[in-house]
């Protein structure tokens, strides 16, 4: 079988704020968050650890609620956060995500993203 996917283990620039042990690839995790949800989506991820999962979401234009119980952890989301909040950083980190064409390709997908927005309300219909 042939695998279709390119997708390195965890670069050392994906380190830049700290190590956590079970930290998962950036690529992996922006085509999940791509291909099960929609721009402003919340994602809740109860277990952060360093939040490369929150990482992801906010470069792919959604939202994201982490917990988790380790200070320490937290403290390296909090970095990791404000390290993209700089754009420059932030449009580095997307052309440095692997599986996609060319560097630019994360880029260009986002930008012909269809914007559906949510619903603040919650809309239960009875039987």
């Amino acid at each position: 079988m042939k695998d279709v996917w390119k997708l390195p283990a965890i670069a050392q620039w994906e380190k830049s704020c700290g190590k956590h042990p079970t930290q998962k690839p950036l690529s992996v995790l922006t085509r999940i968050i791509l291909a099960s949800t929609k721009p402003n989506a919340w994602i809740l991820d109860p277990f952060a650890g360093s939040s490369t999962t929150g990482i992801a979401a906010n470069l792919a234009n959604r939202r994201y609620l982490g917990i988790d119980m380790e200070t320490v952890f937290l403290d390296i989301s909090k970095a990791r956060k404000l390290e993209i909040e700089n754009p420059k950083i932030a449009e580095s980190y997307k052309q440095k995500i692997s599986g996609f064409n060319t560097k630019n390709e994360l880029t260009l997908f986002l930008l012909e993203e269809p914007s559906e927005p949510y619903s603040q309300e919650l809309s239960f219909k009875n039987p």
